[in-house]
């Protein structure tokens, strides 16, 4: 094996590419492990992070691509959720590439409307000035300190962002690290944001992709606890609506091959394993596990 591999990648050492030698190698050696060691163990979430840039999966067009979220955040949920749209939304935009202090940006331009239709907003002079708001306030990087990770942080920091009015349209231009659009992001997600929603099921969302962007691939949903959170009391018929919505995304996820069909339910603060979830039996919780294909 140490054969073949070498003799694969040898080149990238005479050539002295030394950090895509250093990759390749980083890259071989989580494959190798991950093949031979089980996930579903705390001690090897190293091993998880490692493989989830690198593993096989289909990535659709319209995904949403995440890092790490914390699980508790300071900004508005639907400002977060703008800010990961509007990630994936740049990357098929025309681009041009500037730079500040030799680091490159790609600086993309964009009407304000197209924007917010596709996030299934009707674009009237509020909503256009919300977003204007949404994206001047990237520039001072509250949104972004929800992700984990630092370096990451900085790559999705916004140094710049100016609007013009060009024949009767709000045009955008928004300054974006280059490096963004080459980085290997460990979590690809259907665009469950896409259709317009109630509050509830936004927020079942919302926590959905809070739980599911985090280092384990065993994700527990803390669904008792996730009611209680709810400001007032809410009625019967409202709680089941919610359990079915969670329950609904279990089978988004599981279709787009994102999960295994193996889960569990919580109950009196242990858990059982079943063949399926339903509004009764995840009143308290259910736990669904990652699917890593490497």
């Amino acid at each position: 094996m140490k054969g073949r591999f070498l003799q694969k990648y040898h080149h990238l050492l005479f050539q002295n590419q030394l950090d895509k030698f250093e990759q390749e190698l980083a890259s071989h050696f989580f494959v190798y492990f991950g093949k031979l060691l089980p996930f579903n163990f705390s001690y090897l979430d190293w091993l998880v992070a490692g493989l989830r840039p690198i593993r096989k999966q289909l990535i659709p067009k319209d995904s949403l691509n995440s890092n790490y979220i914390k699980s508790e955040i300071k900004t508005d949920p639907i400002k977060f959720i703008a800010l990961l749209q509007f990630i994936n939304y740049a990357r098929f935009l025309d681009y041009e590439i500037k730079y500040i202090e030799d680091v490159p940006y790609r600086v993309v331009t964009f009407r304000l409307q197209n924007f917010l239709q596709l996030q299934n907003i009707t674009p009237n002079n509020y909503q256009i000035n919300k977003s204007k708001d949404f994206f001047e306030e990237l520039q001072n990087g509250i949104v972004v300190t929800s992700f984990s990770d630092r370096y990451y942080q900085s790559l999705v920091a916004i140094p710049y962002v100016k609007f013009d009015r060009v024949n009767h349209f709000w045009v955008a231009k928004v300054w974006l690290m280059e490096e963004l659009f080459h980085y290997h992001h460990p979590f690809y997600f259907p665009n469950m944001f896409q259709s317009k929603l109630t509050k509830d099921e936004f927020n079942v969302r919302f926590k959905f992709l809070q739980i599911f962007a985090s280092v384990n691939i065993e994700k527990v949903f803390p669904i008792e606890e996730f009611l209680n959170s709810y400001p007032s009391v809410i009625s019967n018929q409202r709680k089941t609506k919610i359990k079915q919505h969670f329950i609904e995304l279990v089978i988004e996820l599981k279709n787009a091959g994102l999960i295994e069909s193996n889960y569990k339910i919580i109950s009196n603060n242990t858990s059982y394993t079943t063949d399926e979830l339903t509004v009764k039996n995840i009143s308290e919780g259910f736990i669904i596990y990652e699917k890593l294909t490497i």
